[in-house]
């Protein structure tokens, strides 16, 4: 196995601090988890573990020793992440410039090597039976991350008060040409949804069926009102909360982590466009069984339908 990076280290230790048992891990525990220090003399890995601890508490993550000597740490000492280290302040509210950055650093952090790593770390605490069942790794994943090639023109042309053209396809639909005046990017239930105006109508448009390249046109001066864009917006908060899906989901596969699971392993949550929802579970395949709605069952039953036939 290829040498973890600094990075890749604190990452892989910091995913396993936070799937660690209420009683948090021994030293040990660490040690035997994290590749770095598996790869690493006794000394070494020593001195890198406390140089590890001192960093993570700089970056104010609530590292909390469990000691039976109040003064210092000794063997017998575990280590934990305290609950709430990685929970939104109450009073931070984000604005369309804060939401830009949280937007670079999903996209700094949400790279393919950082997967395989923190995976190596927990398997490692499953087959010392340490591993516990918690989902407190699932607040860890960067959530923000847009995938779509129309997200950077898109938000130029918002700052810049441009219009833009390109060609969107509903769900089991012809794809058709758009001119719109963009006003917001909004990023609900894990979708991207784009917030214009089209002929003086104001329309969500999801970034997942943008199906062209983005092109920008002439500047627009915009008559939507405050008032009009908050109305706009709730009312899509409003649709979204009265789509319910309810799924079943397979214990300790990856769509459970994914997923805010009960502890019947049941998920429920709202959803945009069923046709994506439904595509979107069909990548956990037998993981993931949808109980509610029975629309949604058959997207997804005839989704791998159609695979096996064009497989067959």
């Amino acid at each position: 196995m290829a040498k973890q990076s600094p990075a890749q280290r604190l990452f892989t230790l910091t995913c396993c601090l936070l799937a660690a048992p209420k009683l948090g891990l021994s030293k040990q525990e660490i040690f035997n988890s994290v590749q770095a220090y598996v790869d690493s003399s006794s000394d070494a890995r020593e001195k890198m573990f406390d140089r590890d601890k001192t960093i993570l508490r700089e970056m104010g993550v609530g590292l909390e020793v469990l000691d039976f000597d109040a003064y210092e740490e000794t063997e017998a000492s575990r280590y934990r992440i305290s609950k709430g280290s990685f929970e939104w302040p109450a009073e931070l509210i984000l604005n369309s410039q804060k939401l830009q950055l949280l937007e670079l650093a999903a996209r700094a952090w949400n790279n393919r090597i950082m997967a395989p790593v923190a995976q190596s770390g927990l398997t490692r605490l499953k087959t010392l039976g340490v591993m516990p069942g918690s989902r407190e790794l699932a607040i860890f994943t960067p959530r923000l991350i847009a995938r779509h090639q129309s997200f950077d023109p898109l938000a130029k042309a918002i700052s810049l008060q441009r219009s833009v053209s390109f060609m969107y396809r509903k769900a089991e639909g012809e794809a058709s040409s758009r001119t719109v005046d963009p006003l917001k990017l909004r990023f609900l239930e894990g979708q991207w949804v784009l917030l214009a105006s089209e002929s003086g109508v104001l329309k969500n448009y999801l970034l997942r069926r943008i199906v062209s390249e983005v092109i920008t046109l002439q500047p627009y001066e915009s008559a939507v009102t405050g008032q009009q864009l908050a109305s706009a917006e709730q009312e899509l908060q409003e649709h979204v909360l009265s789509q319910t899906a309810v799924i079943q989901v397979m214990t300790d596969s990856e769509a459970w982590w994914h997923f805010s699971v009960s502890d019947a392993g049941v998920a429920t949550m709202n959803y945009m466009d069923e046709a994506l929802l439904a595509e979107d579970l069909m990548e956990f395949g037998s993981e993931v069984r949808v109980i509610e709605p029975a629309s949604l069952a058959a997207r997804v039953r005839l989704g791998f339908e159609k695979v096996v036939s064009s497989h067959a």
